[in-house]
């Protein structure tokens, strides 16, 4: 089995407009026999009301709820197409935030018997003062919402690991698989602000992590996208923690976190040389 277990399409917003037919003809090009279709699941209405961040939520971080019925049509439309040739999981990314936890979970029940699969991620972290921004937009963003926790960057990761720690404990209420995405998203510019590694406590909270997700039956993210990142450069999580995983035992599929046609497949051959790709 060659899988791609974390994708993305045109409802995400902040990717290309590429229908998701070139995808798929991309992913079946490449060898890929198993397909997850994970789009950006619409955030809650009530963090919608209260975000505090650089752009409208509804325009550019994830689908709008009134575009579930028309992705929901769209991967039925490719199943139908090219299920001959590729198996095709049907599914969402899944943001974790606290305080919306009884929001998410309804919003998974109401899905439950259209999900295949979720990814589960963190892209917001709440600053010190109460304020919830994203992590991943881009380093003046990152620099606005935590400049004090930028003035130590162990301070940043450790916030950002307790929250993926705390995704992992939250209930989904799914029977489906779940994989835990990108778990060092944190470092996306870590050249940028010239990031030291990670300290012996934010070290500890990854083995818990992966500890974690191996004890919830959960599966782990192998997430290419890092590495066609300008100021990161490694996947996530990068080869180290990857190598931890490994003789953890922590079953991990390889996402290539796919907003674009052209980044299916990115660095497949070597993360999987170098990790035991769930089958």
């Amino acid at each position: 089995m060659k899988k791609d277990g974390h994708t993305h399409t045109r409802f995400s917003h902040h990717g290309s407009q590429e229908p998701l037919d070139l995808y798929l003809e991309r992913a079946i090009e490449l060898g890929f026999t198993d397909y997850v279709v994970t789009e950006h699941a619409p955030l809650p209405e009530a963090f919608l009301a209260t975000y505090t961040g650089p752009r409208s939520q509804d325009d550019d971080s994830a689908m709008l709820a009134s575009e579930l019925q028309a992705y929901k049509a769209e991967v039925a439309r490719v199943k139908a197409k090219y299920g001959d040739q590729i198996r095709i999981h049907q599914g969402f990314e899944v943001d974790y935030l606290p305080g919306y936890e009884a929001e998410t979970k309804a919003f998974l029940q109401e899905n439950a018997d259209w999900i295949d699969e979720i990814v589960l991620s963190v892209h917001f972290l709440e600053n010190d003062s109460g304020l919830i921004g994203p992590i991943d937009y881009d380093p003046d963003q990152l620099k606005r919402f935590f400049p004090m926790e930028l003035q130590d960057p162990q301070a940043l990761f450790n916030k950002y690991l307790t929250m993926v720690q705390q995704s992992i404990d939250f209930d989904t209420g799914l029977s489906t698989p779940v994989r835990i995405g990108h778990i060092t998203l944190i470092r996306k510019f870590q050249k940028y602000f010239d990031f030291p590694d990670f300290d012996l406590e934010n070290q500890q909270k990854i083995t818990a992590i992966l500890t974690s997700i191996l004890e919830k039956g959960y599966e782990l993210d192998v997430n290419a996208a890092g590495l066609r990142k300008e100021f990161c450069g490694e996947s996530y999580p990068d080869a180290k923690i990857l190598r931890q995983a490994v003789a953890l035992q922590v079953p991990m599929i390889y996402g290539s976190d796919a907003h674009t046609v052209a980044d299916l497949g990115l660095s497949y051959d070597e993360l999987a040389a170098s990790v035991h790709l769930k089958s």
